[in-house]
């Protein structure tokens, strides 16, 4: 008896595997969420909104999406030149800003 619970739990503990870690770390782009990126050129005047992901939470690499004023969604390229005078020029006019996180005030009793 104390075999065949010895092999029930030898084949229990080959089966929690770390596998899904070891496949979750070669394939880390599945989490992203631009498969393609372009470096076409999108006219300021029509962009309604940016979008800069940074590394993490199962994607590498920083990622940037870009709405249209015709709703159109594309993600560029974050090093393409355009893209960067865009931001540089949205930063210094504060155009593009986001509004501050919320903040929770703590009770003191």
């Amino acid at each position: 008896m104390r075999l065949s619970t010895a092999a029930v739990l030898l084949l229990l503990a080959s089966c929690l595997s770390p596998g899904h870690g070891i496949l979750e770390a070669h394939y880390t782009n599945l989490k992203c969420r631009c498969p393609r990126m372009s470096l076409a050129f999108v006219p300021p005047n029509l962009i309604e909104r940016i979008q800069v992901t940074p590394p993490g939470n199962g994607c590498p690499r920083t990622e940037v999406v870009v709405w249209t004023k015709s709703k159109k969604v594309l993600c560029v390229n974050p090093l393409a030149r355009w893209l960067q005078r865009v931001l540089k020029f949205a930063q210094s006019k504060n155009i593009f800003s986001t509004p501050p996180a919320p903040v929770s005030k703590r009770r003191t009793t």
